[in-house]
């Protein structure tokens, strides 16, 4: 049978740490940027606790394949599938239909424990924003449901072996899943992210601190030294680490190092960190942490869609307040019943209503993908502008030909993106420059101009400190350097730039003394979430009107003041202000004759490369069309 490992406030504690961290992150504590590696420690936790009784329960025979997983049912499924429910019913009265049927996709995949899977895929530098994925936080649930799905065969594997083998078997997964970690950052960041090979490492920390044989100091000054050493490395990775930050990898180490050591100082003797770490405060946030982790992100998301902009105190106030009180309640009348009462909830009524609360909401979830989103809540009006959620805007950048997505480690250029002739004119920069590109084409073929396009998500001309983060942005800007150096193109046009640095100043400068023309794109307009949303909403609650008003964000405005300013300076450069030659003095506006022009916050549909693409493509050229 089964025995329960000994209660540790000192872990309550650190699992407060731990939570507190990402709940005020996701709310927006500037002050703590890397708050998310909470879920980190959660991990080493998590890898400790369970390791440590699957160690025992091996050794001693008494090992069940169903006991185990019936525990992991009743600790986890009770609280998921309540939350999940709760915040499907939101969602269907808050979100708009392409949210919807995103949400319903998380729903699905995340009742059978591969929503990891399905966020990973998402993460698509055109996809929604991740607020707007009221379920984005179960990718960790499911990360830890896959470890724990194939790490008790491992063990029992290796027990057969005997307790060497064990631990050398659990050191070599650990160094096996680091090292891939470190390496998938440089390859595809979004799977060193979110998917298990690359985070099983974490998990593998605890489970190394677990294994039988490993000794706990009954010193003092070592326990102590260790539990208040933990702490500070966890608490200076939530200060140090940004959301920019490539991760996890080796620094991920910090805190889990950190975790690893607050629990092993606090096995020993008791410290004032463990006093602390035990203190009633941090012990009932740390016995709700599951509960609260589970509902602070739908209030995040849901929240912000809901209340449309809001100031970030009260958000952040507010938003913490009531989390933990919707995560109490969670923990109090869904988690502790079905973990106390089990003359009531039996293992088979356990599973029983797991199944049919499974069922239930993957039913739900076919309904809103099978509908695209359950659209009939909405005035026909703004069921057609939220449509335009579904945009394919690949046409518009010519995305797949000579524009280079961001789910991509590679670049590679292509004979048809390259002019051969003279007159050329050579496109360079991110997707806010890949978006006129129709239009230039259009206008310079009128004139005789042979077009040319370099361009890539997230991927600004010259510059390569966006490459840690976007792979194939060094090499894209490499090879376009030196194809303009050795070709000549008569006008290069540059964009997606939002500052101007010493570096691309300086290229440019020699671009103009090989007698190269260089016109310089300013911003375009940005708005504070995806236009088509912006007008379906405004339908929604009685307002027609298109322009851009209060949605837009000053930033885009204030940026092309100051690049023209910059750019009028420098004796060869054209800059173009896409504001005045579109718009004037004027608000942009988001609609023209019924077409939204942009289908995110920013990127041009074919009405807005249109609109906005001919008055910026005559000023390119300077001469009228032949």
């Amino acid at each position: 049978m089964h025995q329960s490992l000994r209660y540790r406030a000192h872990i309550d504690g650190l699992r407060a740490i731990a939570v507190l961290g990402v709940v005020l992150y996701h709310f927006g504590a500037n002050w703590l940027p890397g708050g998310f590696v909470g879920v980190d420690v959660f991990f080493v936790i998590s890898g400790y606790l369970i390791c440590k009784s699957i160690y025992a329960d091996v050794a001693e025979g008494r090992f069940s394949v169903l006991a185990f997983y019936e525990r992991r049912i009743r600790r986890i499924a009770p609280a998921f599938l309540a939350v999940t429910a709760v915040t499907a019913i939101a969602a269907a009265l808050i979100l708009l239909p392409y949210q919807m049927m995103i949400f319903g996709r998380s729903v699905l995949w995340s009742v059978f424990a591969v929503g990891n899977i399905f966020f990973y895929q998402r993460t698509d530098y055109f996809a929604p924003a991740a607020q707007e994925m009221p379920l984005l936080h179960y990718w960790s649930l499911a990360v830890e449901e896959q470890f724990y799905f194939l790490f008790p065969a491992v063990v029992l594997l290796l027990n057969r072996f005997g307790r060497r083998a064990l631990a050398v078997g659990v050191v070599a997964l650990f160094v096996a899943s680091l090292a891939a970690s470190q390496l998938m950052l440089t390859r595809d960041p979004a799977a060193a992210y979110f998917l298990l090979p690359f985070r099983a490492f974490e998990m593998l920390i605890g489970a190394a601190l677990a294994l039988p044989g490993v000794r706990f100091s009954q010193k003092p000054a070592e326990c102590a030294a260790a539990v208040l050493g933990g702490c500070a490395m966890i608490l200076g990775a939530m200060l140090m680490l940004k959301a920019s930050s490539p991760f996890p990898g080796l620094r991920a180490l910090t805190p889990c190092v950190g975790a690893a050591l607050v629990i092993w100082g606090g096995e020993g003797v008791a410290t004032l960190g463990t006093r602390l770490l035990g203190s009633r405060p941090m012990v009932f946030v740390g016995k709700i942490s599951y509960s609260l982790y589970l509902v602070h992100w739908p209030i995040v998301a849901l929240g912000k869609e809901w209340l449309g902009p809001v100031a970030p105190l009260p958000f952040l106030i507010g938003g913490v307040a009531l989390s933990l009180l919707l995560g109490f309640l969670s923990w109090r009348f869904v988690e502790q019943p079905v973990r106390v009462n089990r003359r009531l909830f039996t293992p088979k009524v356990l599973v029983g209503t797991t199944l049919a609360g499974t069922l239930v909401l993957a039913v739900f979830a076919q309904v809103a993908i099978a509908t695209r989103g359950l659209p009939q809540r909405l005035s026909p009006e703004a069921q057609r502008l939220a449509a335009y959620a579904f945009y394919n805007g690949d046409p518009v950048f010519r995305q797949g030909v000579c524009f280079t997505p961001f789910f991509l480690a590679d670049y590679k250029a292509k004979p048809e993106c390259l002019p051969t002739r003279h007159p050329s004119v050579m496109v360079w920069g991110s997707s806010h420059i890949a978006h006129f590109i129709t239009a230039i084409i259009a206008a310079g073929e009128a004139r005789g101009y042979d077009v040319g396009q370099i361009t890539g998500a997230a991927c600004p001309p010259v510059s390569e400190r966006f490459a840690r983060i976007v792979p194939y942005c060094r090499d894209m800007n490499l090879f376009a350097r030196k194809w303009v150096e050795e070709n000549k193109p008569d006008i290069l046009v540059l964009g997606g730039l939002s500052v101007a640095t010493p570096d691309l100043d300086a290229a440019i400068a020699d671009f103009v003394r090989l007698g190269i023309r260089v016109v310089v794109v300013g911003p375009v307009p940005l708005y504070r979430d995806a236009v088509p949303k912006l007008l379906a909403r405004r339908i929604e609650a009685g307002d027609r009107s298109t322009d851009a008003g209060s949605d837009a964000l000053p930033g885009a405005r204030t940026s092309d003041k100051t690049l023209a300013a910059h750019f009028a300076a420098m004796p060869g450069v054209t800059y173009i202000s896409v504001f005045d030659a579109a718009c004037g003095s004027a608000d942009c506006p988001l609609m023209v004759e019924g077409e939204p022009l942009q289908h995110d916050s920013s990127h041009f549909t074919m009405a807005g490369a249109r609109f906005f693409g001919r008055p910026v493509s005559e000023l390119i050229f300077g001469s009228p069309a032949k």
